[in-house]
Parts: structure tokens; sequence; C-alpha cells
């Protein structure tokens, strides 16, 4: 069932700017207010997160232990640390305060290792018994490991939704005092496809969980794509695939009674080299699949730089190794930002990954080989 627009405020609720002020006597008031500042306006947005908790199934929570851990959704100590430079690796932190000092340009920035790729997704004893395969075992591709890579992106990509869908009457509220009746209905449909978004992304977290309850490996479809060295950009993320490499839709995205498919992205560094691998579940194969028939098509000369366009494009969960990001030539930081932008800005005029032109800055990192599963 599609959800109801669940963002109208009622004149008498506290309003959601963080005033404590009635909604009708703030941003719903006839009268102008001073314009917030972009500091206190993320502040107030991250009041509005997510309660944390652990996000592994509900069959499992009996045997939760500890508190709810910043978990990463990169390894530290195999992908970030190849990529760390002085303890550092540049991540993207979207804020209203890092727009505005930027004029609305999306720029990396360098932070520190241990905080980058993470959000508080489960309790210390789950982070560590959950990952295990991954964390406490070489990668050798098995259905397993593609499937952890993946569950731990699904994991991520409902507690980002569940934020946005936090904010939705802040965002509302902002608009509001605009009195601009284009930017109200814009941010009212935007807050509506964050309701969609969030409730497909519950659907396939359910889903997701039942295999893991499961162990029904055999249910995960994916391809390993190998790299001989450390790829620049560690990445992991679960997207709703809209369209292939080379700009060919997919699914189409919507009001539906039916969740879309989706699929997941992780890029790593394992052993002095790296892997990025696509991983869905058998019930998106249709759609997912192609996505990843479009790669695995590409010549073994581009194929790094359509990656590097597909991940900066598709997710802000993404994190540079400052010794390939810095020596980058202005063109090459151009080039990065408009990937990004891709993502985030509807304005964007980005072309899809294959013709993106990104192999002349990933240097001398080649494909070794492509696996199926």
């Amino acid at each position: 069932m599609i959800p109801n627009r669940s963002t109208k405020i009622g004149r008498n609720e506290l309003c959601p700017c963080g005033s404590k002020m009635k909604y009708k006597r703030c941003h719903g008031a006839v009268t102008a207010l001073p314009e917030p500042k972009a500091g206190a306006l993320d502040a107030q947005a991250r009041k509005l997160n997510a309660k944390p908790t652990c996000l592994s199934p509900a069959d499992f929570h009996a045997d939760c232990n500890g508190s709810i851990i910043d978990s990463h959704t990169v390894s530290r100590s195999g992908s970030l640390g190849a990529i760390v430079r002085d303890g550092h690796v540049y991540s993207y932190a979207l804020s209203i305060q890092s727009l505005e000092q930027t004029g609305g340009r999306v720029l990396p920035k360098l932070v520190g290792w241990r905080v980058a790729s993470t959000f508080p997704g489960f309790c210390k004893h789950h982070d560590k018994q959950l990952f295990a395969p991954l964390e406490d075992q070489p990668f050798t591709g098995t259905a397993e490991q593609c499937f952890l890579l993946g569950y731990r992106a699904v994991a991520r990509e409902l507690y980002t939704k569940q934020n946005s869908f936090n904010q939705a009457k802040l965002r509302s509220a902002l608009a509001s005092s605009t009195r601009d009746a284009s930017l109200k209905m814009m941010i009212d449909d935007f807050n509506h496809g964050v309701e969609l978004g969030l409730r497909d992304s519950q659907a396939h977290k359910e889903r997701y969980d039942r295999v893991l309850v499961k162990r029904d490996w055999q249910s995960c479809r994916a391809l390993v794509v190998e790299f001989n060295g450390v790829f620049p950009i560690q990445c992991a993320t679960g997207l709703f695939p809209l369209q292939d490499i080379h700009g060919n839709r997919l699914q189409d995205m919507g009001p539906s009674a039916h969740s879309p498919s989706t699929i997941t992205v992780a890029s790593f560094a394992a052993d002095g080299k790296s892997f990025v691998v696509l991983s869905w579940l058998d019930d998106s194969d249709e759609v997912s699949r192609k996505l990843a028939d479009s790669i695995a098509a590409c010549a073994a000369l581009d194929m790094p730089g359509v990656i590097a366009a597909l991940l900066l494009q598709t997710s802000e969960n993404c994190h540079l190794a400052p010794d390939w990001y810095d020596p980058l030539s202005e063109d090459g930081k151009k080039w990065v930002e408009a990937q990004v932008m891709e993502g985030i800005s509807p304005l964007a005029a980005t072309p899809p990954p294959a013709r993106a032109g990104g192999a002349q800055y990933l240097g001398a990192i080649s494909v070794s080989q492509t696996t199926r599963l």
C-alpha cells in the first residue's frame, strides 16, 4: 500500500525548526521570519535522526549485547586502511553549512579514518558476529560474503532514509516560511518520494533479514570485479537502479504497490588489491542483472573509469584516497565533482558512467578478473 503524505504540520504542533514555539507562531506564521543560520538548521536536523538501534534481524535481538556502536560500512582496517594518509581519507558530509561555505558545490573533505563510513547500525555483538566472514576471513567471493557486503549496505540505506523521513516536517516548515508556492510543491513532492523510498527500503531489509536468518545464500546473485591494485574509491551503497551504465532505462520509480528492484555496490581493498562487488537477491534479478551485465561487458581498459563514475554518481558514502585525489589535475577534480553532482542535483547533466570518460584519472590500475555468482 502506498503511504499517505504525512508531512502536514498541525498549527498547534511545536515547530519542527526546534524553536520550541508553536508552528502557527513560527514558520507557519503569516509574517516572514529571519532566515535561520545554517549551523542551527544542521544541528536541528541531527536531533531528528533515527534513534540508534541494532538493525540485525528481529529474530536475533535476544542475543543483542553491548551498546549500539558506530559500524563501518567500509571496513576500517582492510579498506580505509589501504587508502589512508596521516590518519585521514576524503569523504562527503553533506550539510546546509558546508553547501553555504562552498557556494553550493559538493566537495570532499578530509576526515579521520576511524569515523569515515560509520553509522549507528548494530550492537557490539552483532557488528562482530554477523560480519565475521568478511572481517576475519580472506575474501574469496563466496555467496555468503557477497550477501553480507550487501546486507551492511542495505542496513545503512534504511537508516539514512529513516533520518530523511524524520526531517520531512523540518523541510516543509522551512519551505512554508519562504512563501514560494513552487518551492513548497517541490519539497512536498520530495518528501513524498522519501516516504516511498523508506517503504521500499523497509521491504528490502525484511527480505534480506529472511535470507540471513535462513542462511539462504543461494538467493544471492553477484558480479565480482577484481583489480590488480588498490582502487582509490572505497564505497558501500544500496540503490534502486534506474539505468545501466549506458543510460538504458531499467525500471521506473514512482507510486506503485510493488517495491522496485534493488542492488548493492561495495568497493573495498583486501590483501593489496581491490574488489568491487555488485550483489542482489534473486527477486531483483530481472533488473539488477542488466546493470551487472552492462559492466561485465565493458572493455577491461574502460572498466576502472566506468566503475569510479558509477560509485560517485550513485552514493555519497564514497571515500577517496588522498594520495589519489590531491594530485589530480583541476580537470580531474572537476570530473569527480561532476559525477557527485549527478547523484544529488536534478539539474545535473552528467553523462552515464560508460560515457563519463573517467579512465584517464584512474592511472595504472587494471582489472584482473571478473566472476559471477
